[in-house]
């Protein structure tokens, strides 16, 4: 699945059963369609104005407040129970990452310079040496040669999509809008980039149009991208305190409980504490270990600001980047959460 990932790891919409989710599927995308018409009709110009009271789900989590307000060791506390493999195994593995991009880049650039390719073929080499840059957080680089990409072909929406990600990073707002605006405007139902209109919504705290996108996202896609989709969903009505319908119920009913993101969505859904669902990310595999905490700690982030514990979700939010998964749109969504609890101080 295409994230800010650009492609994630570890990760196929094999992870999830298309049968258990043919019902539940059908019942999201309409409720999808319907929060997509309320958004545009008259009575709701704007979810972002609204201020109505919590919903049942938002009151069913507000009497546990008490015992989710912990302070910021307990959250840390938590965080080290969940540490799965040892400091040795997780520095390695982080060093071999960076090794094995770092010969990546090399490669690519070989076949970049060798004068073989033209075309789409040169353009992806381009694309694919970005994306391993961006890994690298070398953000700037990686700019250039997406925009090499589309030089070469200029009406590819990946590219423009691929950009406007790279913008996101860097925080220039404006030039990622107008590249996204690019890419939907080359195809209009490309569920990635309604996402990440989605998530530039969510980085400037307009969470009712980061929901408005997220619904068009997961109408539009399919197999894991739609519970992705869902979960974002969810998340943004929940900060933007309206009545607007969460789906992630609906997904709640059917996804197997020993299926990653299932203690997420527990957590959401107020059936799992945020330390309970941590706890669970946990694995013997390195890899698998540091992308399931990284989504753990990030989307616990959430729900405690959705439960308005600002210190937990800083802990969380800070638990989500040393994870150091640079290829999970979670980390830098991390990062830009704590940038805004900053400035709000």
């Amino acid at each position: 699945m295409a994230r800010d990932r650009q492609s994630k790891p570890g990760r196929s919409p094999g992870l999830i059963l298309a049968l258990k989710y043919t019902e539940a599927t059908a019942r999201v995308r309409l409720r999808a369609r319907d929060l997509d018409e309320q958004a545009q009709s008259p009575q709701a110009s704007g979810l972002r104005n609204r201020r109505i009271g919590m919903n049942p789900l938002s009151s069913h989590r507000c009497a546990a407040v008490l015992v989710l307000t912990v302070a910021l060791t307990a959250v840390v506390t938590s965080v080290a129970q969940a540490a799965g493999p040892s400091a040795e195994a997780l520095a390695q593995a982080a060093a071999e990452k960076r090794a094995s991009l770092a010969q990546e880049i090399d490669r690519l650039t070989g076949e970049i310079d060798s004068g073989r390719l033209h075309g789409k073929e040169l353009a992806e080499m381009f694309r694919y040496r970005g994306i391993a840059l961006s890994r690298l957080t070398q953000n700037e680089r990686a700019l250039e040669d997406f925009g090499r990409a589309i030089e070469l072909e200029e009406f590819g929406p990946q590219y423009y999509e691929d950009r406007a990600i790279t913008y996101l990073k860097l925080r220039d707002f404006p030039r990622a809008q107008t590249d996204l605006a690019m890419a939907l405007g080359l195809d209009s139902k490309r569920a990635t980039a309604h996402r990440e209109e989605g998530r530039l919504a969510s980085y400037q705290g307009e969470h009712a149009r980061a929901a408005h996108s997220f619904a068009l996202a997961m109408d539009n896609d399919q197999g894991i991208g739609v519970l992705y989709a869902a979960i974002w969903l969810h998340v943004e009505v929940m900060r933007s305190r309206s009545n607007a319908w969460s789906p992630l119920t609906s997904y709640a009913e059917v996804l197997p409980a020993d299926q990653w993101p299932a203690p997420v969505i527990k957590m959401l859904t107020g059936a799992m504490q945020p330390e309970e669902a941590i706890a669970l990310a946990q694995s013997p595999d390195v890899d698998i270990d540091q992308a399931q905490k990284c989504e753990a700690y990030f989307y616990a982030g959430q729900q405690y600001l959705i439960d308005q514990n600002p210190d937990a979700a800083k802990a969380a939010f800070e638990a989500a980047v040393a994870t150091g998964m640079t290829e999970f749109l979670e980390y830098d969504w991390a990062l830009r959460e704590l940038e805004l609890m900053k400035a709000r101080r």
